[in-house]
């Protein structure tokens, strides 16, 4: 494994726990040097410096165009969903896109039914893609990456895993849209979000619900957190609200165990589509992957094999 990977689960604060309906949430504190300045999707749509389109005018379901008008990177969190043109996306892997550059990006459908242009570009869902989804999609790009180079998610597991989640909350898309699940409950995740801010002074989070792990992020930078806060906490309270109302807590001993089993992880190195190194982490226990540029993990993620 990288030294910089080892050195983050050595050097990781676990928070106390706060807990906001079924799902808790355990803030990661760390320091590190990290010199990067980048803007996130949703700060360079705002400001125009970027725009994500289809690859071309006929489309194609696993790649999108982003095109860099600006000076600065611009980094793109894995699992984050992008709304608009022919179908609904999300984003198979986290990526750092430089300035003054276009850039291919592997992405997966989340919206089955539709293939028609409802926008020419690609705007911001305000959401990412629930854990359960994530957690497959990592684990597929990891053998994408082993088997071709690139981290492609297996597209026909991604379509059942959102017929799945539409189905199990009730909502009703006639394109099988996830986005739809995230509007028909858009009052209740606004109400979490409300009551719970990003842990102060953290870098990243553990989310459990159901009595066991979910997943964890980290960046390189407690802003990076502040901003993707929203879309994080939505993306693991609307799997929390398919468990149990009297799930089990889970210990921060148990969130410390796990966390130290990524240091047992087999770990490769893979060229990122974007700037710098993609690694891929497996143990029986979790399955994840960590964006590197340098020797600074720019964002950590990781999932419970379980799932």
């Amino acid at each position: 494994m990288v030294t910089a990977l080892q050195n983050l689960f050595t050097q990781l604060e676990i928070l106390p726990p706060r807990a906001a309906g079924r799902l808790q949430v355990f803030g990661l504190r760390w320091q590190i040097p990290s010199s990067l300045s980048y803007l996130t999707l949703d700060e360079a749509l705002a400001a125009e410096s970027i725009e994500v389109t289809e690859i071309s005018e006929g489309g194609s379901v696993p790649a999108l165009k982003v095109r860099n008008h600006g000076e600065a990177l611009v980094f793109l969190m894995a699992g984050e969903q992008l709304i608009g043109a022919k179908q609904d996306r999300v984003l198979n892997a986290s990526l750092l896109v430089v300035g003054r550059s276009d850039l291919s990006i592997p992405v997966s459908c989340v919206e089955q039914g539709r293939w028609r242009y409802r926008s020419p570009k690609f705007g911001s869902a305000g959401t990412a893609s629930h854990s359960y989804l994530r957690a497959k999609m990592s684990k597929a790009s990891q053998a994408s990456y082993k088997h071709f180079g690139t981290p492609d998610a297996d597209q026909g597991e991604v379509w059942n895993e959102v017929s799945r989640k539409l189905h199990a909350l009730g909502s009703s898309s006639p394109s099988a849209a996830l986005h739809q699940v995230y509007e028909d409950q858009k009052s209740r995740l606004q109400e979490m979000i409300e009551n719970m801010p990003a842990p102060e002074g953290a870098s990243g989070a553990v989310f459990t619900f159901n009595g066991r792990i979910a997943g964890m992020d980290l960046f390189d930078q407690s802003q990076t957190l502040k901003k993707l806060w929203p879309k994080l906490l939505r993306a693991y309270a609307i799997d929390a609200m398919e468990s149990p109302p009297d799930s089990p807590p889970v210990s921060l001993e148990a969130v410390r165990a796990w966390l130290e089993s990524a240091m047992k992880a087999e770990s490769r190195e893979f060229k990122s589509p974007g700037l710098g190194s993609d690694w891929r982490l497996e143990t029986e226990e979790l399955v994840g992957a960590s964006l590197v540029v340098g020797e600074s993990p720019v964002h950590t993620e990781l999932f419970s094999a379980r799932n």
